[in-house]
């Protein structure tokens, strides 16, 4: 059985009192050059967090995984955030998975990286441009809604994502952002430079 994250990843950082953004501003981790990687935004009880490793795909490398594990507890401790938008830089890629050259070291035996994974009970909304593949089926299995940009595709899910099929998409034969969503892997496709404000307006309280 897995521990609880939230009890045994930051336990210091759980500690912590204050807003979000407060805390972010008092976490070691969460100076502007170590979270470069991470990028978030807190408003109106929304807290927008964008993967920002462009030149590398947006792949989630050990330094990625800390700072997302650390937001994700963050959020779950701060009352003013009642939803979760996690988006990607860059329109190649959403994310690769995990960077092979530096993979995401193990947290009691396993690498947690969704808001799901690491403890957060909150709605959460899933943004993807570009390429998804490998460990980042995970955000889209445990996102509430996935929205999709037309140029997205989707191939190799990892074991663990969750749902099996008999035709597993592949590099040479991805999903499209239209077929992902005939099969229940995205819940609406939106032009590219609509993402942002369609997943605003689906966070907004009265949504």
């Amino acid at each position: 059985m897995r521990a609880d994250p939230t009890s045994v990843v930051f336990p210091d950082v759980l500690r912590r009192r204050g807003s979000l953004n407060e805390r972010m501003r008092s976490c070691p981790l969460s100076d502007l050059e170590t979270f470069a990687n991470v990028l978030s935004e807190q408003a109106g009880g929304v807290l927008r967090v964008t993967l920002n490793r462009t030149g590398a795909l947006n792949a989630i490398d050990s330094v990625m995984a800390a700072q997302l594990r650390e937001i994700w507890v963050l959020a779950q401790q701060d009352p003013e955030v009642r939803t979760i938008v996690l988006a990607a830089a860059g329109v190649e890629a959403f994310c690769i998975g995990f960077d092979r050259a530096d993979p995401p070291l193990p947290v009691l035996g396993w690498v947690p990286i969704t808001p799901k994974e690491c403890g957060v009970a909150k709605r959460v909304i899933v943004t993807v441009n570009g390429i998804a593949c490998r460990e980042s089926f995970r955000f889209l299995r445990d996102a509430d809604v996935v929205l999709a940009a037309p140029n997205a595709s989707f191939f190799e899910p990892s074991a663990d994502w969750g749902p099996s099929c008999d035709d597993v998409p592949t590099m040479r034969n991805p999903l499209t952002a239209s077929r992902a969503q005939q099969r229940g892997l995205v819940h609406d496709v939106v032009p590219l430079a609509s993402l942002r404000s369609v997943s605003a307006r689906l966070a907004a309280p009265s949504s």
